[in-house]
């Protein structure tokens, strides 16, 4: 099965080397394509899409939008309201994370998803064996994904994260590629769905690769493998399924037939935990070439901690994707930078100074004017009713491939300290935080940030959870030299401290256990377990009362 799809993601990598060098005509059939595609929609009709025919008649009829613009849309759609956004069918609709304020319900049609399965299904495999052919098993991998429709509107359309969707779609496939049965991708419970993953990935000596949607589910996958090592292989020697985990009876019994006693590798891995869990992966799989996950910009403050337990086996970042596009896919493991692809979505970039603005008009850029070394916002026009979308996510150029940009992530706009004009973003939180943990050799759990205007001026306070907690001598000299790392990481903070502009921040450290809580709320409100970002700035009640009941 995996030989088949290499080679089916070699034709769809020969039409992306093509795609890419004709970046500008193959984006504007796309855009093109969507307005053919929805001229008869509400949508359309309000703004002449059949009359449409250059990119600048777009730029020039269609607002650039953010969600808010199209909420009430989005209801009518819930309840099942027809060719509002788009002319297709709603098949799912996506819930984002809401890392960055209140979760949005993104519709996803066939189309859509399919253009997005192409390139997710196919050419990150064939990307990872071009990368790593010399050490490449054909074996199957861990992934840690499930296909759980968190609800469903009034109109019965599902509800689920795009990945969950995605994975529903190749349900028959997944027992080729994958070590978890498909009943494991159905369980709703965390932690009791993240056991079995690892369960039935410990059965598997010839696991080929991790995969998780981000670093942050590959590390949770670790930390509950050493917390429940004795458990685990208990249930290998016995060919049974722990009775603790939160499970219908049914699936319990389905599981057990996929299981059978194996007292040999039981008593192997017993052996290899006991020896402790540095570099403990190479010995479990021997096989195992690489880790396929999301990582870099805020997600690197997990790498140390996943290569811990790896001995730095190959990270391969292998997509930049949303729940409203698929945007890049990176040919390099070790290297983190996409190709923007061009046939998925229509892009606009909008410069992130905003001095392009002419007459009170702003201007975007379209795929071929870009500049290397700058900052844009994206913005897409996709298959599923979302026109000039303002994504939020700010990304950088960092060289062409063929006529198509590549850029690297930088991060969310909303997700920024900002009290005097000093815009300290996730990468330079995230760069002073790892470079203050590597002085004192501490290790972090997570953390979490907010402005504070308590005090005068007005500070930031960062709440982190360290695995070891700090005396409040440590605490201290961890806070100044985190205050000495930001000034560095960040001039314009640096220079608003200077000016008496910032107060020094402020460190609070927090419980053990307190981002379980966070994650279990976000979880509750309709998060994909799979698919948990922590908020990098304090943005719901429920997550303030959290962190404040965590506090020591």
């Amino acid at each position: 099965m995996y030989k088949t799809i290499i080679s089916a993601g070699a034709i769809v990598d020969n039409k992306l080397e093509r795609d890419t060098k004709h970046a500008l005509n193959v984006n504007e059939k796309v855009l093109k394509n969507i307005l053919k595609r929805n001229e008869e929609s509400e949508i359309g009709k309000k703004y002449d899409f059949k009359n449409i025919k250059t990119i600048d008649d777009y730029k020039n009829k269609v607002p650039i939008t953010k969600y808010d613009y199209y909420e009430e849309y989005i209801k009518r759609m819930a309840k099942g309201e027809k060719k509002v956004l788009m002319c297709d069918e709603v098949e799912y609709f996506g819930h984002t994370s809401g890392t960055t304020g209140k979760q949005k319900l993104i519709p996803s049609t066939k189309k859509a998803r399919m253009i997005a399965s192409k390139y997710m299904a196919f050419l990150l495999n064939r990307y990872a064996y071009d990368n790593l052919k010399y050490e490449w098993k054909y074996g199957r991998g861990l992934l840690i994904a499930d296909i759980v429709m968190t609800s469903y509107t009034e109109g019965n359309i599902p509800v689920c994260s795009a990945t969950s969707g995605g994975m529903k779609a190749m349900g028959k496939m997944i027992k080729y590629l994958y070590t978890s049965p498909y009943e494991v991708m159905t369980i709703k419970d965390k932690e009791s769905s993240l056991y079995l993953h690892i369960l039935f990935a410990l059965k598997e000596r010839g696991l080929t690769f991790i995969s998780g949607v981000f670093i942050s589910s590959v590390l949770d996958m670790f930390r509950i493998m050493e917390e429940n090592h004795l458990d685990l292989v208990k249930d290998i020697r016995t060919g049974k399924v722990n009775r603790n985990l939160v499970i219908d009876d049914d699936v319990r019994e389905k599981l057990n037939s996929y299981l059978e006693p194996d007292a040999m590798r039981a008593d192997e891995l017993e052996k290899i935990f006991k020896d402790g869990f540095r570099a403990c992966a190479r010995k479990i799989w021997p096989s195992l070439v690489y880790i396929g996950t999301v990582t870099g910009a805020n997600f690197s403050i997990y790498d140390d901690k996943v290569n811990y337990y790896t001995n730095y086996l190959p990270i391969y970042s292998p997509c930049y994707a949303a729940t409203e596009a698929t945007i890049g896919m990176n040919k390099n493991v070790g290297i983190i930078k996409y190709i923007v692809i061009p046939d998925t979505v229509f892009y606009e970039f909008l410069p992130v100074d905003m001095e392009n603005k002419q007459g009170g008009k702003i201007i975007t850029k379209n795929i071929d004017e870009l500049e290397i070394g700058e900052k844009y916002e994206v913005l897409v026009t996709n298959y599923s009713g979302l026109y000039r979308y303002r994504l939020g996510d700010v990304v950088r150029v960092v060289g062409y491939y063929n006529n198509s940009p590549e850029i690297v992530f930088e991060y969310r706009k909303n997700q920024v300290l900002n009290m005097a004009s000093e815009k300290t973003n996730e990468m330079q939180l995230v760069a002073a935080l790892r470079n203050t943990v590597k002085i004192f050799e501490l290790e972090i759990i997570d953390y979490i940030t907010e402005p504070d205007n308590n005090v005068s001026p007005g500070r930031y306070i960062i709440y982190v959870e360290f695995k070891d907690p700090l005396d409040a001598f440590t605490l201290k000299r961890v806070e100044k030299q985190l205050e000495i790392e930001l000034k560095r990481t960040n001039i314009a903070y640096d220079r608003a401290r200077y000016n008496f502009k910032l107060s020094p921040l402020k460190l609070v450290q927090l419980k053990k256990g307190t981002f379980n809580k966070v994650k279990e709320s976000m979880y509750h409100k309709g998060v994909s377990k799979n698919q948990i970002k922590v908020p990098r700035v304090i943005n719901k009640e429920n997550i303030r009362q959290i962190i404040k009941e965590g506090r020591m």
